[in-house]
């Protein structure tokens, strides 16, 4: 039996992204329209006495000599017929298990930015506006639709290698969760959460509206060095290879979730300190998310899956 196969029915979420990634991962996926198999009356009706007046429903006779009969072979429903989207939310409940996951120093190691720190950030943003024609369509595109940036960059989908495809979506979901939780406890009283950059600086004006949650740490983010941080498990060496020596940032991998985390920047809805916490939250996240019996089930698979 393979141990994943292509059914996918609500794949849709790519972390704040959506539903799976490139499936709307990531919209959620759960809009999408059932697959509709029409089937017409019980085979059982053609075995009823007097039912001429029926006729033109019934199944004709030598097409269904015999009927369906009830397999009770099945032990459980397969590891292959889970939808991605569905999926993520196992490795989530599996990670919050995980000791340590609502306890990591972010704030220690990222402070959040006051007095003269922050008009600098917010000086920052404004210069940043300047980008804004040049990255919009890809910035728009990012809001949630993470996973296909990655999946276009290494030519992958829940198709060609799906348990890659469960890890990534996994990896999204962990990281939205993490994101929210973060976002709503900063840190001890009484540090509230962060607000959004234009919350201190109208002028920076979103071309989009302002999400419903805080601003630190930046959700995009998270998700996207999460992410980035699953796949290097399984992935050939080459998507971790440093193109700057002795720069551990520099992996495709990573250049590809700093480039998501800096659109957000340009539009002007995270401050710079936001994207770093988010990374930070990830880097740390990852070693609880490999301790997860589902991920640690993926991964082998999810391997050989590359050449």
């Amino acid at each position: 039996m393979r141990p994943f196969g292509l059914a996918d029915g609500a794949d849709g979420a790519d972390g704040a992204d959506g539903a799976d990634g490139a499936s709307g991962a990531a919209g959620s996926g759960m809009g999408k329209s059932p697959v509709i198999r029409p089937i017409g009356v019980s085979p059982a009706l053609t075995k009823r006495p007097n039912e001429d007046w029926f006729r033109g429903n019934k199944w004709p006779p030598a097409d269904l000599a015999v009927p369906f009969v009830n397999d009770l072979t099945a032990a459980s429903f397969p590891y292959w017929a889970w939808s991605a989207y569905h999926f993520s939310f196992v490795g989530l409940t599996e990670f919050v298990q995980q000791p340590g996951w609502n306890t990591i120093p972010v704030l220690a190691n990222v402070p959040i930015p006051a007095g003269q720190y922050l008009t600098n950030e917010l000086t920052e943003l404004q210069e940043l506006m300047d980008y804004r024609p040049a990255v919009m369509a890809e910035a728009l595109a990012q809001l949630s639709n993470l996973a296909v940036y990655w999946s276009g960059l290494f030519m992958f989908n829940k198709a060609s290698h799906p348990a890659t495809w469960r890890l990534a979506q996994v990896a999204l979901r962990v990281a939205q969760f993490q994101a929210m939780y973060y976002k709503f406890n900063p840190g001890p009283a009484p540090l509230k959460p962060r607000p959004r950059p234009s919350q201190l600086s109208p002028s920076l004006m979103p071309p989009i509206d302002v999400p419903g949650h805080a601003s630190y740490p930046s959700g995009h983010a998270t998700e996207s060095y999460l992410l980035a941080g699953m796949l290097a498990e399984v992935m050939p060496q080459e998507a971790s290879t440093e193109t700057t020596a002795g720069d551990a940032d520099s992996t495709p991998l990573r250049r590809l979730a700093e480039r998501v985390a800096r659109n957000r920047e340009v539009l002007g809805l995270h401050y710079p300190s936001d994207s770093k916490a988010g990374k930070y939250i990830a880097d740390h996240s990852l070693p609880l998310l490999l301790n997860c019996p589902s991920v640690q089930y993926l991964k082998p698979i999810a391997r050989q899956e590359w050449p």
